[in-house]
């Protein structure tokens, strides 16, 4: 049985359950309807809406989805009208398309070979893996990813209606429970060993990297005396692609016939004719139709035409590129741009950013680099959390009469490629499709037709902003908005006034601040003159977005402007904290701010002062991913914050945790999971957004206890700093070798430990050594470790971490601790892995120590309410949590022993000791440690919350904390 929760609005909350044998029952019961239908003759009448209706419909709501979408306003909806050959319907998880299936009537049947082509091509070109084709009669699945033209081999699963039963596991695969544990993908793993098709998005983005680097070939090439510099040619190969993606697209919702392969098919035999000059008469024709400066270059002459129109470029260069954006290179996939969606196009265009075109005298060359896109801060947001903020920004504000949403004006003051810009273009024009619909009657089709481009050229024209820092995501984000409000042949807006570039942080060039002589470096921004009549008018009525991830060591050249202009400055913050402050002074009073960013600042020293800043405003929601992976490649701790610029009474921020991505809504996990947190108690020091519960426990302990800073004195100590681990860590053999050939060489070389020998309770030691050369040492008495070192000398000599000698260590006042007895710890915590060291070992940066010799304290760290207190405190990294000491120094310890605590941890010392020396082999000996070892910690557990005056109730809150 699977079960779940869902929110039906006003109705509440509704207890979904999904029972195999009961779905299994309720199938046959329609089966059997079915049979009553065949066997009366009455098929024949059988349009496919009533096929719809009384077949497929139920055969869905049976397996589990909201067809209705009583419960999530998206789960199964209509495909756009605007999308040629389109299917009838999408079954979404999360916004997010699963499945699309195309219906066809009991009275025609199937029609594999034309029916299967249009559903299996449709969800390519949308980047979903599975078709479905059914008139219930059969039921066919596709998996649009198989590399082959003919639908039969992309043939997943075929089931006709007397199987339905029989083969019951196969049709549960389409069921909602089913997607939500990703059988059909299972399944697909086991049975599906056919060559996949690549998918749309890497398909097209690999076409157009090899056109853009051809076109930059051909354009250096042919084009010597125009003496271009790579951005000059990067440019004019960005507007032909632009174009040429925008006339295609046209071409593909049936708004212009097919202009481009007309061309190309005259000029295909015929080299002494410039087919570059022919397509430019197409462009000069787009730009009387469509008039978007999409197609002209200078809005003061348009006689002046964009550099891309002054070229030279072969025929066969321009020829293929125009071509390829017909059919693939090797014939299997015809582009469909109608079918191809904008967050699909954004992310093919994030990557198509993350390249640079670099040029010699001689070449032109493409290189996709990793560090480009990370030096930008370049990550594509996923749809579901671009929805989200939409949702609660956007979407929050439709309590507006139409009159004041028609200058609702939304800014993304980094919108890269535009996808916050799209979705809140869809909002708002489904906001006004839905008002509309009770005076569509009173027009013609056309009348009707020409209202929504209107209304589509006045969004785009007085609703949506944006900001970029580099202008090809600018010019983008600009082609996939046109792209937005090109549904019939009419004229467009030109963007160029709210899709700006500029960099929206700096308001003076890098030149007045004398650390750049280019009086355009930096590309600042002035925003009182960009956008006058909104800043104006009190600033922007929504500010959305998903900022850069860019480290302060990047921000180093503009620190001084920041330091001088934004309040909430920490010389090593990160530049998010100054989009914070930036956006939330450009937002309108009673205005919506939400944006997805790294958490980081919540705690960390260098969001103080933004902490104090974000405190003028109402906090209406935190979502806290953790360390969950939103975006690909990247570990960046995302969150979503959504603010009001509002002043209230009595704030109470909505706070969600989330623990997994495994969800089929956020909106309902987060309805599922909240709590809210009163405002009033949030501390400039840190926030900590957890639930009141928990705050409530915390303040109890609190008032009995001592920190862990104040019970060590505040001795706390990091592992040496060598600068260069790999040569000052020897092994025994090294070691061995070295006091052969010196016996001297033994003082200087001591025992050390890495961060995978600390264990709970114990050190694994595993051998290793640390040449110890202190500063000041005469390195002649060791002439084997000096001969060692030198082989290294290049490398240590660059080390930052260093004495004043390029052999020596860096200063260090407490080499005698290392010796003494001492808790040591590593900073990365998956698990409390505390360990008393009695052996002297030294260590290298990545482990810390507390100088004592303590074994109660060493069974309180160690214990559920020690890892409760480093979580509460500590920073989510990596699958765990950073403990280092700002944090860790927060753990309160009580005030009082328990002799019976250290007994124990002695205990657990002596048996996690025995446990290492057996290791993994399988022995009874073995599993009798292993079970002393479990008991004891439960004894070490059930003391250490008496210690801290825990009662049954507030230690289930604390275990559920810590699951």
């Amino acid at each position: 049985m699977f079960e779940y929760l869902n929110n039906q609005g006003i109705a509440g909350w509704v207890h979904i359950v999904v029972d195999y044998e009961v779905v299994k029952s309720r199938i046959k019961e329609l089966v059997d309807k079915y049979n009553n239908v065949r066997s009366s003759g009455r098929l024949r009448n059988y349009n496919e809406e009533n096929t719809k209706k009384d077949f497929i419909t139920p055969l869905f709501r049976i397996l589990g989805w909201d067809v209705e979408n009583v419960m999530c306003p998206d789960e199964v909806t209509n495909e756009d009208k605007i999308s040629r050959g389109r299917v009838d319907y999408s079954f979404r998880i999360n916004s997010v398309p699963k499945f699309f299936l195309e219906a066809k009537a009991l009275n025609k049947g199937l029609n594999e070979k034309e029916d299967a082509a249009q559903a299996i091509n449709y969800s390519w070109h949308k980047g979903v893996v599975w078709a479905v084709l059914t008139d219930f009669n059969t039921l066919i699945v596709y998996n649009a990813e198989v590399n082959e033209k003919d639908p039969q081999y992309a043939r997943f699963i075929e089931l006709t209606y007397d199987k339905y039963i029989e083969n019951f596991d196969q049709l549960w695969l389409l069921s909602k429970p089913g997607f939500l544990e990703g059988l059909l993908n299972k399944q697909a793993e086991k049975w599906n060993k056919k060559q996949k098709k690549t998918k749309v998005n890497e398909q097209l983005l690999n076409e157009l990297m090899v056109y853009r680097e051809k076109l930059s070939k051909n354009i250096k090439a042919r084009n010597l005396d125009k003496l271009l510099d790579d951005e000059d040619i990067d440019e004019a190969v960005q507007r032909i692609i632009d174009r040429l993606i925008f006339i295609r697209t046209t071409e593909d919702r049936e708004i212009e016939p097919q202009w481009l392969r007309g061309i190309i098919r005259q000029f295909r035999d015929k080299p002494d004719k410039k087919l570059i000059k022919a397509i430019n008469t197409i462009f000069r024709a787009y730009d009387q139709t469509y008039n978007s400066k999409l197609f002209t270059y200078n809005p003061d002459n348009l006689e002046q035409r964009h550099l891309c129109e002054n070229l030279e470029i072969d025929n066969d260069v321009i020829l293929e590129v125009v071509e390829g954006l017909y059919d693939s290179k090797d014939g299997v996939t015809h582009f469909d741009f109608s079918a191809i969606d904008a967050d699909v196009l954004g992310n093919i265009y994030e990557q198509y950013l993350s390249s640079i075109l670099k040029t010699t005298d001689k070449r032109a060359k493409v290189e996709t680099q990793e560090a480009h896109r990370h030096d930008q801060g370049i990550y594509y947001t996923p749809t579901f959390i671009v929805d989200y903020i939409v949702k609660n920004t956007v979407g929050a504000t439709f309590n507006k009469k139409p009159a004041e949403l028609e200058k609702l004006a939304v800014l993304d003051m980094a919108c890269g490629s535009g996808s916050f810009l799209l979705k809140a273009f869809d909002y708002i024009n489904n906001y006004f499709d839905t008002y509309d619909e009770a005076t569509k009657h009173m027009l013609s089709n056309k009348e009707d037709d020409e209202r929504r481009a209107t209304r589509k050229n006045n969004i785009l024209k007085n609703n949506l902003y944006g900001v970029d820092l580099d202008p090809k995501a600018v010019e983008i984000a600009q082609l996939n908005l046109l792209l937005k409000a090109t549904e019939t042949k009419h004229r467009l807006p030109d963007l160029r006034n709210n899709i700006k570039c500029g960099n929206a942080l700096l308001s003076v060039p890098l030149q007045e601040m004398g650390v750049s002589d280019n009086p355009e470096a930096g590309r600042p921004f002035n925003w009182a003159t960009e956008f006058s009549e909104i800043m104006g008018a009190g600033g922007f009525d929504v500010i959305i977005g998903n900022p850069p991830y860019v480290r302060q060591e990047e921000l180093k050249e503009i620190k001084p402007y920041l330091e001088k202009n934004y309040e909430s400055y920490h010389g090593q913050a990160d530049l998010c904290v100054y989009f914070f402050e930036r956006e939330l002074k450009m937002l309108k009073e009673g205005g919506y701010f939400g944006m997805i960013v790294s958490s980081k600042w919540l705690k960390a020293g260098f969001g103080v002062n933004l902490r104090k800043f974000l405190n003028k405003y109402w906090i209406e929601e935190l979502i806290d991913f953790g360390d969950l992976q939103l975006f690909k490649g990247a570990t960046t701790y995302p969150c979503i914050i959504i603010i009001r610029n509002i002043k209230k009474q009595n704030p109470e921020v909505r706070v969600c945790n989330i623990t997994t991505l495994n969800f089929e809504n956020l909106t309902n996990y987060i309805n599922q999971n909240q709590f809210t947190f009163d405002q009033k108690n949030l501390k400039d020091e840190n926030w900590n957004f957890v639930n009141p519960n928990i705050v409530k426990i915390v303040s109890k302990v609190q008032e009995q206890t001592i920190t862990l800073k104040e019970y060590v004195n505040n001795q706390f100590y990091n592992g040496i700093k060598t600068g260069l681990i790999d040569v000052f860590k020897i092994s025994k053999e090294k070691r061995d070798e070295l006091i052969e050939k010196d016996p001297n060489s033994a003082e200087i070389l001591v025992p050390m430990i890495t961060g995978n020998e600390l264990k709970r309770y114990a050190i694994d030691y595993q051998g290793d050594y640390l040449i110890l050369t202190k500063i000041g040492i005469d390195i002649s008495k060791y002439p084997a470790v000096y001969e060692y070192l030198l082989g290294f000398k290049e490398q240590l000599s660059k080390r930052g971490d260093q004495g004043e000698m390029w052999y020596e260590l860096r200063t260090c006042s407490y080499y005698d601790l290392f010796t003494k007895p001492k808790i040591m710890y590593a900073e990365m915590q998956v698990s409390p892995k505390f360990a008393l060291d009695r052996e002297g070992y030294f260590t290298h940066n990545v482990i810390f120590f507390l100088p004592v010799d303590d074994p109660h304290l060493l069974s309180i760290l160690n214990s559920r309410i020690g890892w409760f207190f480093i979580q509460y405190y500590g920073t989510p990294i990596q699958n765990g949590y950073k403990a280092s000491w700002k944090y860790l120094s927060k753990v309160p310890i009580p005030k009082t022993k328990d002799p019976e605590l250290s007994s124990l941890a002695e205990k657990m010392m002596e048996l996690n000791k025995k446990l290492i020396t057996i290791k993994d082999k399988a022995t009874d000996e073995r599993t009798q440690l292993i079970n002393q070892i479990k008991e004891t910690d439960v004894n070490i557990d059930n003391r250490v919350y008496q210690l801290y005056g825990i009662d049954q109730e507030q230690r289930q809150v604390i275990e559920e904390c810590i699951k």
